[in-house]
């Protein structure tokens, strides 16, 4: 068997603007958070069982990933939707006059950033996968 018919996938060109891989990160540290939210006290509007339903669906959702799928960037897309919406509305209902840097109510701003920046990739990445790479312009 010769070297050439072993796949490598660092030969494959990835798409143009394609940052799944960070998005995937971000959602496996947002299902973290939220899983270490409940061990120190903040307390979020939700049912353990919805809890571990949103930790299985973010996991499952960064495992699924990949540059050659694009309904799954559609699928990140809006999670990142919804859980922007989600905690950035418990942020905003928690927001105080007198807020500390380090407060239990941080984590529920972390996670609204952390679903804001996934949007922000995910959009990239499906534009990049949905508009044609132009090699010469011009």
């Amino acid at each position: 068997m010769s070297s050439d018919s072993i796949y490598d996938p660092s030969k494959e060109k990835q798409p143009s603007h394609y940052h799944g891989d960070v998005v995937r990160a971000l959602f496996i540290g947002a299902a973290i958070l939220i899983f270490l939210t409940q061990f120190i006290g903040t307390a979020l509007p939700f049912s353990t069982g919805g809890i571990m339903f949103l930790i299985v669906c973010l996991v499952i959702s960064a495992g699924i990933t990949n540059p050659a799928q694009q309904w799954i960037h559609w699928v990140n897309i809006l999670i990142s939707i919804s859980g922007f919406i989600l905690f950035g509305g418990i942020a905003l209902n928690r927001l105080s006059a007198d807020i500390d840097l380090i407060s239990r109510n941080t984590l529920v701003a972390l996670l609204t950033l952390i679903f804001i920046t996934t949007l922000y990739l995910g959009t990239r990445t499906l534009r990049g996968l949905m508009v044609p790479h132009v090699e010469n312009i011009g």
